[in-house]
């Protein structure tokens, strides 16, 4: 008898422990990332403007290269209650912060989470944008009910750019990112299912409005 109290109680110790972990988990990531996005939003807030480049504006300048974890742009996407910070990379310490923008392989990126070249918003060619779906604030959980024709509004400090989704599609988990260049685009990438690391959900958009003043 003494030894099956002594299992009972280790048992329910165990499980209590892994209650505990499942809350940091689902919960506890939550909250890091909404102490670093109250940051981030103070850091982007402080931000000057930057003089678009290009002969009808709306361009970052050809040297803009943010560090990694630096806030980027703002991402909202009001069907599915998305405002977020995005920042510089798609690294683990990244993506703990918010969603990350694909960056291109320069100092501080390495393969394979960096691109040949990467694209801002506004420019010809396809801006990344990946982010969590559980966890971590989980800012694309529900990135499957995204459909064709929601908008995607991005707010950066050289103009903000409307961008509409034109399909979404399911492949597996090692298929290659690629940024195609040619006309301004957006790519939204996150894991399939929800709790698993399985498949991707892609979510691509293109822009339609010219950059606000």
């Amino acid at each position: 008898m003494t030894f099956i109290r002594y299992l009972g109680k280790f048992l329910i110790s165990v499980g209590v422990g892994i209650l505990l972990f499942v809350l940091w988990t689902l919960k506890g990531t939550d909250l890091y990332t909404e102490r670093q996005q109250a940051r981030l939003e103070t850091e982007f807030a402080q931000l000057p403007a930057i003089a678009a480049a290009g002969e009808d504006g709306g361009l970052p300048p050809q040297d803009f290269s943010p560090d990694p974890g630096d806030p980027v742009f703002r991402i909202v996407i009001p069907k599915i209650d998305v405002n977020e910070i995005v920042v510089e990379g798609v690294g683990t310490q990244e993506l703990k912060s918010g969603p990350g923008h694909y960056p291109e392989c320069r100092e501080g990126f390495e393969r394979p989470l960096c691109l040949p070249e990467e694209y801002f918003p506004g420019e010809d060619g396809m801006v990344i944008v990946s982010g969590h779906r559980t966890t971590y604030g989980a800012v694309f959980w529900d990135l499957d009910k995204l459909g064709k024709g929601d908008e995607i509004n991005i707010e950066a400090k050289w103009g903000d750019f409307t961008y509409v989704v034109t399909t979404t599609e399911i492949v597996p988990d090692e298929t290659p990112v690629e940024a195609p260049s040619g006309r301004p685009l957006i790519l939204l990438t996150t894991c399939n299912p929800r709790f698993s690391a399985e498949e991707r959900l892609l979510v691509r958009g293109e822009l339609v409005e010219e950059p606000a003043a």
